[in-house]
């Protein structure tokens, strides 16, 4: 079977692909050995509407996978940032130049739809130079364990895009600067799967999603009838837990930490995260069942990681290669191996809760790494709360839940469930 590169440009760039306003302009496609071609849906050059079927069956290399669906659900496709990513631990290189291009983009940020009057030549200009590089990863595919990345291009998109698609509903006073990037009241973010720490960011149109300040988060609310947030108790600790097979007592992982210390919650806490991501002390290691098995661990890791030139998550097997950590430290590669390996476990909870809400009326809106937020139909029962939240308190994780009209004023409902 033949591959083809396929490139979409919407026809306004700084827009969400989701954004209601935001039309597909150009598709680029280019059937590997063959020249390419522009088909055309909304662009001054050539005002006709091209079909899509060909494509149907077809191997698709697109630099961004989740983009590529939200224009059509292709059932073969391969994101070559994702497969870079697993070779180089690093996103592609899009430092392209095409004069003309850079000149519009730069000019009329604030006009919609400048990707329509762009010459349609000079979009295949960029793309021709673009898909070669495509290319050129692709042919190093055998580098990497390849069914690694098929699990991981099917999983990691099916679980962040069906997040995106949902959108995250705003009162119409968000914020004036971000006004052109609301779309029927609602915002999109973008879950950037290609960073260092393997942890994906969630932010578009210079918001930042994960990180939200109290004003903004004010102004997100349901748009159906509350907002339902569960939140993880001690996720990073529980998840390390699990790896080194320490057996914490029922209750709060902090709270049991914290009296090893001596000390009470909010002082363990700090004392908790210190040891973790900064160095764990002799003496620390020597009285502390718990972080005896973390320092472990991480010994085991970093001798293997300067043995083999490489460590593998837990459960998607994604390489993390010496050569390209070369300043790498061995606390920082634990964290690094820790934040992939919550990244991946949550991936898996993502789809089966989707999978659950699939019938129903609420919908999953946001994550940030151990919160998800779901905008609540009461219809759909207090006993789907209960059902979200044992799917998500699987393999031995605890959930604090919150319910609220808007993302910033949020009660405790935990005891009601």
């Amino acid at each position: 079977m033949s591959h083809y590169i396929v490139i979409p440009i919407f026809s306004d760039k700084f827009l969400h692909p989701l954004h209601v306003k935001n039309n597909l302009s150009l598709l680029y496609v280019k059937e590997a050995g063959k020249d390419s071609d522009m088909l055309t849906f909304d662009h001054l050059d050539l005002l006709r509407a091209d079909e899509l079927d060909f494509l149907e069956d077809e191997i698709i290399l697109t630099p961004d996978k989740k983009q590529l669906l939200y224009v059509h659900p292709f059932k073969q496709v391969y994101d070559i940032n994702l497969l870079n990513y697993y070779i180089e631990n690093e996103p592609i290189n899009e430092d392209i130049n095409v004069n003309a291009m850079n000149f519009l983009n730069d000019r009329f940020y604030n006009i919609d739809d400048v990707n329509t009057v762009i010459p349609l030549y000079k979009h295949q200009e960029y793309c021709d130079i673009f898909s070669e590089r495509l290319l050129s990863i692709w042919e190093k595919r055998n580098e990497i364990d390849f069914e690694s990345y098929e699990r991981y291009n099917d999983d990691a998109v099916m679980a962040f895009s069906s997040i995106e698609k949902n959108g995250i509903t705003v009162s119409n006073i968000f914020d004036e600067k971000y006004k052109r990037h609301l779309s029927e009241k609602k915002l999109y973010g973008n879950y950037f799967l290609y960073t260092t720490t393997g942890r994906p960011s969630n932010s578009f149109g210079g918001i930042n999603f994960a990180a939200l300040d109290a004003p903004r988060r004010e102004k997100v609310i349901p748009r159906n009838d509350m907002l339902i947030e569960f939140d993880y108790d001690a996720c990073h600790i529980r998840l390390i837990a699990s790896l080194i097979d320490y057996k914490f007592p029922e209750g709060s992982a902090h709270d049991h930490l914290a009296k090893l210390y001596g000390l009470d919650r909010d002082d363990g806490k700090k004392l908790t995260f210190k040891y973790l991501y900064g160095g764990i002390p002799f003496d620390v290691i020597q009285l502390n069942p718990f972080f005896d098995s973390v320092n472990d661990l991480t010994c085991i890791l970093w001798k293997e990681f300067n043995e083999t030139g490489k460590i593998e998550t837990p459960i998607y097997k994604r390489p993390i290669f010496k050569q390209n950590h070369r300043n790498i430290t061995k606390t920082k590669l634990f964290n690094y191996y820790i934040q992939a390996t919550e990244t991946e476990q949550n991936i898996k909870t993502i789809i089966e809760l989707q999978r659950y809400l699939y019938m129903m009326k609420s919908r999953l809106i946001l994550y940030m790494y151990d919160a998800f937020l779901v905008d609540f139909d009461e219809t759909d029962g207090a006993e789907s709360l209960r059902q979200m939240k044992k799917i998500l308190e699987s393999d031995n994780f605890l959930t604090k839940v919150k319910a609220g009209f808007n993302y910033n004023s949020m009660k405790d409902i935990t005891h009601k469930l």
